[in-house]
C-alpha cells in the first residue's frame, strides 16, 4: 500500500515538476540510446532500469551539468568520460558511457547476486565510488545484501552515505515507475 503511495507521489511528481518536460515526452528521445545501449552491455536485464538510472541523474537532461562538474544525461565526469572513449554533452555517447561504466562496475560485484541486489551495488558504486562500497561491504562483514552494506555506509562515507542511499531508491522507484 505504502509502495503504492510512494509510486504514485513520484508519478506525480515527475508529471507536475519542471522534469515533467525531460520526464515526459521527451523522454522517449532517448529510449533507443538505453535500449541498444543496455542491451549491449546488459543482454540479460531490462534496459529500462539504466534509463531509470538517467532520470535520477539527470531528469534526462543531456545540457545537466552539476555542481562538481558531472555532465550529461549520466552525469559522467569528464575523467569517466575519458575512460570510457565518449563525448559527455553528445546524448548517445553519454547514455552509452554510462551503461559502459555500470558494466564496469558490475566486475567488482560476481559474488552478488544477479538481479536486483547486484544493481543496486553497481548504482551504489556509480554513485559513491566502488571503493567506499567495497569498504562498506568489509563493516558489513562481507555481506551480499545491498541493505546490509548500505547500513555501513555512513561509516565509511559520512553524511554523504544518505545521499548514495536514496540515489538507489530513487532509482528503483523510477524504474518501478516505468516499466
Amino acid at each position: 500500500m505504502i509502495r503504492k503511495l510512494l509510486l504514485c507521489c513520484l508519478a506525480c511528481w515527475l508529471l507536475l515538476s519542471p522534469l515533467a518536460e525531460t520526464a515526459g515526452a521527451g523522454s522517449i528521445r532517448y529510449d533507443l540510446a538505453f535500449r541498444h545501449w543496455g542491451q549491449f552491455y546488459f543482454p540479460w536485464n531490462d534496459w529500462r532500469h539504466w534509463k531509470a538510472q538517467g532520470l535520477a541523474e539527470s531528469g534526462l537532461n543531456p545540457k545537466a551539468v552539476s555542481w562538481c562538474g558531472a555532465r550529461g544525461i549520466m552525469q559522467l565526469m569528464p575523467s569517466t568520460a575519458r575512460l570510457m572513449g565518449v563525448n559527455p554533452f553528445d546524448p548517445d555517447g553519454n547514455i552509452q558511457g554510462g551503461i559502459k561504466y555500470d558494466h564496469s562496475l558490475s566486475c567488482f560485484w560476481p559474488m552478488v547476486p544477479a538481479g536486483k541486489e547486484r544493481l543496486d551495488f553497481i548504482y551504489g558504486s556509480y554513485n559513491a565510488g566502488p571503493g567506499n562500497i567495497i569498504k562498506a561491504r568489509r563493516l558489513a562483514d562481507g555481506a551480499v545484501s545491498w541493505p546490509a552494506v548500505s547500513m555501513k555506509l555512513p561509516a565509511v562515507t559520512g553524511k554523504s552515505a544518505g545521499q548514495t542511499i536514496d540515489y538507489v531508491k530513487h532509482i528503483g522507484a523510477f524504474y518501478e515507475a516505468i516499466r
